[in-house]
């Protein structure tokens, strides 16, 4: 694909300059009217969650071909011009790695600001590495180094610091380019229609709507505790999820993952023996005390099994079939140029082996490149490891 994308990057478009800083209605109002007629736009967002549970919007960064806006979110008493710009189904919104500034959206205005273009996954079926950042692709697709500097920056605050707004701008400025190149590589290669079914899938509400009952895997040690304890820790976290929530406070400041592994471990069933959990802070008995001992005896009252059965390692012989698809799946992404982690992921792999047929290395350009090379050679090694 590199020729592709070495013909693209000698026809580059010129980089918008005119920037202009939005924190009145009035100002939101005529740079958006600016904007109509636009097929595309370069979005980026820079939000707080450092104190709460959701992500608190700050900054929209949103540019053209001939413009950057810079929208300052909290300035502003009605954002929904902003919000039917970016959920207007005639516009596509570029992004760079789009997870966060999706999640940060949805949750702000209710709604997914679909259609969308991630640069980051797009560029590795032109050949470029897998998860590439920010300042690797315009460097690599641009020959343009960003500086560094802002990553830590509170933006919430009021005035922003020197230069802040500066790097804001630099979100959208280069990503405008580096997708018009990108793009018209992939339509050179035949690839770009590729990208519908994931980037379809990006938008989808249901990424974004918490399950509190599956809270208990954000807890690295779930795993390690008996089952028992398992379905305790599964009632503790749920709970704890809710709580966040609903104060919108970050989870840890309800209550760390420590005491919720011990609480797990001793199942108390008394306040005098919750009380000798380690690490559990005296403000969290008082006002929780009865909760999470309600947690402790709804979680006993569960069949004791384990929260993922399949969620330990694989046997030796499981091992060796994911082993077999790995190499089958590294083959056919390298023959297509394109890479293998880009593709699928060993849990991909290891769910082929498992007999499911409904994972994602089986639907769309992925089944095409690989995902039939990889049933294949994991059912002929199964079929040969029966003959022996």
């Amino acid at each position: 694909m590199n020729d592709k994308l070495d013909e693209a990057k000698r026809m580059i478009p010129k980089a918008p300059v005119p920037v202009v800083t939005i924190d009145d209605d009035a100002a939101l109002a005529e740079f958006i009217a600016g904007l109509a007629g636009c097929s595309w736009i370069a979005v980026d967002t820079e939000f707080l969650r450092e104190r709460t549970y959701y992500p608190k919007l700050c900054l929209v960064q949103i540019a053209d071909t001939d413009h950057i806006g810079l929208i300052d979110v909290l300035a502003l008493s009605d954002l929904t011009p902003l919000a039917e710009l970016l959920t207007d189904p005639g516009i596509r919104k570029v992004f760079h790695s789009a997870e966060q500034d999706l999640e940060v959206l949805y949750h702000s205005f209710g709604e997914m600001p679909a259609p969308i273009f991630d640069t980051q996954v797009a560029a590795p079926l032109l050949g470029l590495d897998d998860q590439m950042g920010y300042a690797r692709l315009v460097d690599a697709l641009l020959d343009k180094k960003l500086p560094k500097g802002h990553t830590r920056t509170d933006w919430s605050k009021r005035p922003l610091p020197d230069g802040a707004l500066d790097y804001a701008a630099d979100d959208v400025r280069y990503l405008a380019v580096a997708y018009q190149v990108l793009r018209t590589a992939l339509d050179a290669a035949d690839r770009l229609d590729w990208l519908t079914g994931d980037f379809e899938r990006m938008v989808e509400p249901d990424r974004f709507n918490v399950d509190t009952s599956a809270a208990w895997r954000r807890v690295k040690a779930w795993n390690r505790l008996a089952p028992a304890a398992q379905q305790v820790l599964a009632q503790l976290t749920d709970w704890r999820e809710r709580e966040a929530m609903a104060a919108d406070r970050p989870r840890r400041w309800i209550l760390a993952d420590a005491p919720l592994i011990a609480i797990a471990e001793s199942q108390p069933a008394r306040d005098i023996e919750l009380a000798d959990t380690p690490d559990l802070p005296s403000r969290t008995l008082e006002r929780h005390g009865n909760e999470l001992l309600a947690c402790v005896e709804r979680g006993l009252a569960r069949p004791p099994e384990m929260l993922d059965p399949n969620a330990g390692p694989p046997d030796e012989a499981t091992r060796r079939r994911i082993k077999t698809g790995m190499r089958a799946l590294t083959r056919a992404a390298e023959a297509a140029d394109i890479p293998p982690a880009a593709v699928a992921s060993r849990g991909d792999v290891a769910a082929i082996v498992a007999g499911r047929r409904d994972g994602r290395l089986l639907r769309g350009w992925r089944a095409e490149v690989a995902g039939r090379a990889v049933v294949e050679a994991v059912e002929t090694a199964q079929t040969d490891a029966a003959q022996t």
